[in-house]
């Protein structure tokens, strides 16, 4: 083995630096959120929900680009606050997710918090460089889902 293969920097780890951010980015938005009662990661699940009269939670977990067992994790505790309601599909295997009127009034008002972290956010970084990162991260998604999905062959 190279050495340079045994050496790993914490600087330069994508995963390390990509976890970091995205723990930065969350705190941000949940500080923003707090007077809705959401969190940010159950606004953006929330806020696709409002948009859509009736979901199966499949699709929602395409569209979110979650697996179904988190996803399902996340659900339960929206369920449980009384955000959404899930009720049995067409058939009696899958699962449809509406958001309920406490959750649409929670989305109502997270939207406006939503509107003003995005500001500071786009204010601080700069107009362009805010577009830049979220075209980098556009095709960092790619990328990891290009790698992601390759199935029996080496990265």
């Amino acid at each position: 083995m190279l050495e340079s293969e045994q050496r790993m920097s914490a600087d330069t780890c994508t995963c390390g630096t990509m976890r970091k951010a995205a723990r930065a980015i969350t705190l941000l938005y949940d500080n923003a959120f707090k007077s809705s009662g959401l969190l940010s990661t159950q606004f953006g699940v929330l806020h696709v929900i409002y948009n859509i009269e009736s979901v199966r939670i499949s699709d929602l977990a395409d569209k979110l680009g979650m697996d179904r067992t988190t996803l399902t994790r996340n659900l339960s505790v929206l369920e449980r606050e009384g955000f959404i309601k899930i009720s049995e599909g067409k058939d009696h295997r899958t699962r449809n997710v509406t958001a309920t009127q406490k959750g649409r009034n929670a989305v109502a008002k997270a939207i406006p918090l939503w509107n003003e972290a995005q500001r500071k956010v786009k204010q601080k970084m700069g107009e362009s460089s805010w577009r830049e990162l979220m075209r980098n991260l556009g095709g960092f998604l790619k990328v990891t889902d290009q790698l992601t999905n390759q199935k029996d062959r080496n990265v």
